[in-house]
């Protein structure tokens, strides 16, 4: 009988479920869950780079909780554009992490690379700063340029970021040379350790480097040259217009972009760290046997 009433109740209800919103909660849910498990190892270290850490993995649970919120509620263009710009600030941010506080040794004795890796870094700081508020202030959407030229700006300098790494990353920490010369197995696992994250980093950035060009040719050349009717501007010019699901595909590139982006720290200090400590076990116990 109670069961029955229930029924009742719930059909009298009429819930309309957004399962593309609880989706993109559960999604949301998971992927904090992750940065939190990140958060607790690092929080219990005694490394140099756990501070760092802990407040990368901070923020980027920030920025998962303000895309997702944005997802559900927002269609304007300047949160997306700022969200994204954030997102690829800390990629950025991850390799600025290791290159300071890393496990290498040339860090742990204060030696972190020459000049021209300082440089390139600081230059990327200000580069992301200026970008950041030049792109939020032409985030706008008008007929003929549905694509604001802040998302070019935005990817561009992921890509140049991308090459700059890559370059301090030859220059300054060359792990193959000194792995010959380890003097003892602190040493080793210690660049063990730093050519795990660094490989882990770069596997991402690989990855998020195609996925932000497929957004700048869709975004400026699709979008704006041959399927123009897809996403439109509303009358203020603040937001976009979805008419097909070609447009709606437009958005999803994006956000989906910034939540991978978002997913590199915890994938560099939390897997990378975990599936090394598994291996080290497992050579362990196969010398015991």
């Amino acid at each position: 009988m109670i069961i029955d009433d229930i029924i009742v109740a719930v059909n009298d209800a009429d819930f309309d479920i957004d399962f593309k919103g609880v989706f993109t909660v559960s999604k949301a849910l998971f992927t904090s869950f992750g940065i939190y498990k990140a958060t607790t190892i690092w929080s219990k270290s005694d490394s140099a780079l756990a501070k760092p850490a802990v407040r990368l993995l901070g923020f980027n649970a920030l920025l998962v909780a303000l895309i997702t919120i944005y997802k559900l509620t927002r269609r304007e263009i300047a949160p997306l554009f700022v969200l994204q710009c954030l997102s690829h600030y800390s990629c950025f941010l991850v390799f600025a992490a290791l290159a300071g506080f890393g496990s290498h040794p040339k860090i742990k004795k204060g030696k972190r690379g020459d000049r021209r890796i300082a440089l390139a870094i600081w230059t990327l700081h200000l580069l992301y700063a200026i970008v950041l508020v030049l792109g939020f202030l032409w985030a706008e959407c008008y007929e003929g340029h549905v694509y604001p030229v802040s998302f070019l700006m935005s990817d561009t300098l992921f890509l140049v970021s991308y090459v700059m790494l890559l370059y301090t990353k030859k220059r300054g920490f060359d792990v193959e040379s000194l792995m010959d010369d380890a003097e003892d197995d602190a040493t080793k696992e210690d660049l063990e350790l730093f050519n795990a994250q660094i490989d882990a980093f770069f596997s991402q950035q690989r990855i998020l480097v195609v996925w932000h060009f497929v957004e700048m040719v869709l975004g400026y050349v699709l979008f704006n040259v041959l399927f123009e009717d897809a996403v439109t501007c509303d009358e203020s010019g603040d937001a976009w217009v979805f008419n097909f699901k070609a447009g709606k595909l437009f958005l999803l590139l994006h956000t989906y972009g910034v939540k991978q982006g978002l997913g590199v720290a915890s994938k560099v200090f939390f897997k990378t760290v975990k599936k090394l400590d598994k291996k080290r076990k497992m050579e362990a116990k196969e010398k015991g046997e």
